[in-house]
């Protein structure tokens, strides 16, 4: 007689199953992963263009000194005589502040060319535009010394900026595969930051950053955009714009390419998802549409607060000063620019580490860790300014010196500089001060550091991870394209209003960017969902004020001796 054996699953297949049960229970059926292929097409997409971002963005900066020279050959040449400071300080923030110009016209109209091209078009476009911003200003500008070519190309540079912005979470979103979805979105923070730190290197004067050379280091944008164009032949257009245009057989091919061993009947699945958060209309929402309808409102707000958030922390107040901070700590004015290297390098590994803990712990807990980073750092910038003012020290303050001491360390990123005053009374502070470091300014520099830190590790790419995921497709490319126009918005803001603030306020200058943060970590905690181990369905019955009661946070496993297999 034969004997009856009871098959036992291995331990491995049984927690296999124990997940796939657990993850159907949760709603999510299926997680594909992406392929070789799919990698390949993200990568392209996550890098190149935000890659572009931080290089344009930074070096201008080191390359002040050269870019004077020139200017003021060019003027002399022109009218015979020396240009004056007002012409020159003039000049100065239309060269460097005209990015930001170009950026909100790019970042505004992103919605409205979506109407006419698909979101892999508008990324070509988006590189055309930056070839044709170098040739101006780099070939251009360089060869006939002309200061208008520059500044023209500086403005139409700022065009692909501002696109890549709302261009770049999108696609992203549209083509990575749902759980690796935040991992690809927080690259793009990676690449930008790490476009900060390749800039700053190359604008070195004693590498590209000379009065000869400075074209090339311009020209080397052209790399980017030639790299992704040729690589764009092979990246198919995205399975969201296949499906709103009818196109299913083609969205049915391009997933089983973006994901790995995906046969036909999972990437119907998948389609059927996708089908279903685009809606029966298959068309981009408006923003009257959205403001009427209570779900697609909270989105929208949403996305202006992290946008507003990425600025009104403050990061430019200490971006586009860290040189003057570091010479008050004591550092000579030869080290000042390779200390400025150094805070690009911490942004880089910061923004690196970060990105994996994006990727394991959601957009929303780093970006609140972020936030909170922020109030530590700018309470303890505060005291330690408050401590110096009260000890009769200088107050190296990054906003209040002149045009000329701006240029010489690392020269005024945008046109604040204009507001400066510079009193001889501050004159003698700072020959008083140069005799010996205050402690204090040390405890600055700490502080600076730790937003760093904050900024760069976690709310600058944690935000691209949460802003795909918070949003649907009909309703991404409006709230993107507002939400962008808030950021550079405020991005200006926070560029031009400190010299106000440290007239009437002094050290206590940077509190009111310590309250935006206090306001919008608020703001989070109570009305973001936690986008990590979520469907899209979970996700939008926050936002529409709806309880599911499987919008759990993360799956947790049950023992595995209480399944029977």
């Amino acid at each position: 007689m034969s004997e009856t054996r009871i098959y036992k699953a291995p331990e491995k297949e049984r927690i296999s199953f124990i997940k796939k049960k657990q993850q159907h229970q949760n709603g999510l059926k299926f997680q594909p992963e992406n392929s070789n292929f799919g990698f390949l097409c993200l990568l392209m997409t996550s890098t190149m263009l935000p890659f572009l971002v931080g290089y344009h963005f930074t070096l201008v900066n080191p390359i002040i000194p050269a870019l004077k020279i020139m200017y003021n050959e060019t003027y002399m040449s022109r009218y015979g005589e020396a240009m004056s400071d007002s012409t020159w300080l003039g000049l100065l923030t239309m060269s460097v502040s005209s990015i930001v110009v170009g950026a909100f016209v790019g970042g505004t109209t992103t919605k409205f060319l979506l109407n006419f091209v698909s979101s892999k078009r508008l990324n070509q476009i988006a590189h055309v535009i930056n070839l044709i911003a170098i040739v101006v200003s780099s070939l251009i500008g360089g060869v006939t010394q002309s200061y208008e070519a520059f500044i023209a190309g500086r403005l139409i540079a700022g065009i692909p900026c501002g696109i890549t912005f709302n261009l770049a979470p999108m696609l992203v979103a549209e083509l990575s595969a749902r759980r690796k979805r935040g991992f690809w979105e927080s690259t793009i923070g990676v690449s930008i930051s790490f476009g900060f730190l390749i800039a700053a290197i190359l604008a070195h004067p004693k590498v590209l950053g000379s009065l000869t050379l400075w074209p090339v280091l311009i020209g080397l944008g052209l790399l980017p955009s030639f790299i992704y164009l040729i690589a764009s032949i092979n990246i198919p257009e995205t399975p969201y714009y296949l499906l709103r245009h009818g196109r299913k057989e083609e969205a049915l091919d391009v997933l089983t390419e973006l994901r790995k061993n995906e046969d036909e009947s999972v990437a119907k699945q998948e389609v059927e998802e996708i089908e279903n958060e685009i809606g029966d209309s298959g068309k981009v929402y408006g923003i009257v549409k959205i403001l009427k309808n209570k779900q697609y409102r909270n989105q929208l707000i949403a996305v202006f607060a992290l946008y507003a958030n990425l600025m009104l922390c403050g990061v430019n107040n200490i971006l586009f000063y860290s040189d003057l901070i570091f010479k008050e700590a004591g550092i000579s004015a030869d080290n000042v620019t390779f200390a400025t290297i150094g805070v690009f390098a911490l942004q880089f590994v910061m923004a690196l580490i970060g990105a994996k803990f994006v990727d394991r712990f959601g957009g929303l807990k780093v970006t609140i860790a972020g936030s909170i980073g922020f109030i530590v750092s700018l309470t303890l910038f505060t005291v330690s300014q408050a401590m110096v003012y009260k000890q009769n020290f200088t107050v190296l303050s990054p906003l209040h010196t002149t045009a000329d001491e701006q240029l010489l360390t690392n020269g005024s990123a945008f046109a604040s500089v204009t507001h400066s005053t510079f009193t001889a009374e501050t004159t003698s502070l700072i020959a008083s001060a140069q005799d010996g470091a205050n402690p204090w300014s040390f405890v600055s520099v700490l502080a600076i550091g730790i937003f760093m830190v904050a900024w760069s590790g976690g709310t600058h790419i944690s935000t691209f991870a949460l802003l795909g995921e918070l949003t649907i497709e009909p309703t991404r490319a409006t709230c993107f394209s507002y939400g962008n126009a808030v950021m550079w918005t405020t991005s200006w803001i926070v560029s031009f209003v400190p010299p106000y603030l440290q007239e009437a306020l002094g050290p206590y200058s940077m509190v009111i960017w310590l309250g935006f943060t206090v306001f919008f970590l608020v703001y989070m905690v109570i009305c973001i969902p936690d986008t990590k181990g979520r469907t899209t369905k979970q996700i939008q019955a926050k936002f529409g004020g709806k309880t599911d009661s499987s919008a759990s946070f993360g799956i947790v496993l049950t023992e595995v001796e209480s399944l029977n297999v």
